[in-house]
C-alpha cells in the first residue's frame, strides 16, 4: 500500500483565455517528481457547479447533486491537501474559485493548503494569496507559509511560446512542498486520530 498523501491541485479560474492551467500542470508535475503525494489535478471548469446557492447548499446538504458536483465533492474529500493556483482580478481572486470554496465545506477542513498565484505589475498575484489567507481559515483550512508567485508572468515567454520561469521556480516548489507535506502527515495523522470538534 502506497504511504503517499493525496494532493488537489485545483485550476482557480474558469475563464476564457485563462493561464491557470500552465501553472497547475507544472505544481502538479513538481508535486509528482517530489514523490510524497499522489496528485490529482482538479479543474473547477469541469464541476459546472450551480451559478446559485440557496443556504442549503453552502453547507453540502443538498439532496441531489448533480453528477458533476458530487464528483468533486468526493475528490476534495479524498484530498489530504490542495494547492490553490489563482490569478488575481481587482486585487482578489477569481469569483469561480471563491463560488467553489463557499459551496463546499467541510471537504476543505482540517487540511493545509498553498497557493500558486500570478499576476501583473510586481505582487504576483499576492494579493489573492492574501485573501485566501482570510478565506480558508473561516473553513478550519490551514494555509502555509510559503508560495509561489509569477508577477508579470506575460512578459516571460520565449519565441516558441514557452513561459521561462518555471524551471528557475522548481527549488521553491520543492520548499513548498516539503512544508506541504508536513503539514499534511501531521494533519492526516490527527484527523485519524480524533475527529475534528464541530465548530457548533
Amino acid at each position: 500500500m502506497s504511504d503517499k498523501l493525496n494532493l488537489g491541485v485545483i485550476i482557480g479560474s474558469t475563464r476564457e483565455g485563462r493561464w491557470a492551467p500552465a501553472p497547475a500542470k507544472w505544481i502538479a508535475g513538481v508535486a509528482e517528481r517530489h514523490g510524497a503525494f499522489d496528485v490529482d489535478l482538479i479543474d473547477l471548469l469541469d464541476a459546472d457547479l450551480p451559478q446559485h446557492m440557496a443556504e442549503r447548499d453552502m453547507w453540502s446538504t443538498q439532496d441531489d447533486p448533480s453528477d458533476e458536483v458530487a464528483a468533486l465533492s468526493e475528490r476534495l474529500h479524498r484530498a489530504d491537501a490542495f494547492i490553490v493556483v489563482s490569478g488575481e482580478y481587482n486585487l482578489s481572486i477569481p469569483a469561480a474559485l471563491k463560488h467553489a470554496i463557499d459551496y463546499y465545506m467541510n471537504e476543505w477542513a482540517a487540511k493545509p493548503v498553498a497557493m500558486v498565484t500570478y499576476g501583473g505589475k510586481l505582487s504576483g498575484g499576492q494579493n489573492a494569496a492574501q485573501h485566501l489567507r482570510q478565506i480558508f481559515p473561516e473553513l478550519r483550512t490551514m494555509t502555509v507559509r510559503n508560495t509561489i508567485s509569477f508577477p508579470r508572468f506575460y512578459q516571460h515567454f520565449d519565441d516558441r511560446g514557452e513561459f521561462t520561469k518555471f524551471d528557475e521556480s522548481e527549488p521553491a516548489a520543492k520548499t513548498l512542498l516539503d512544508e506541504l507535506h508536513w503539514w499534511s502527515r501531521a494533519l492526516a495523522n490527527a484527523r485519524a486520530a480524533t475527529p475534528m470538534p464541530s465548530p457548533y
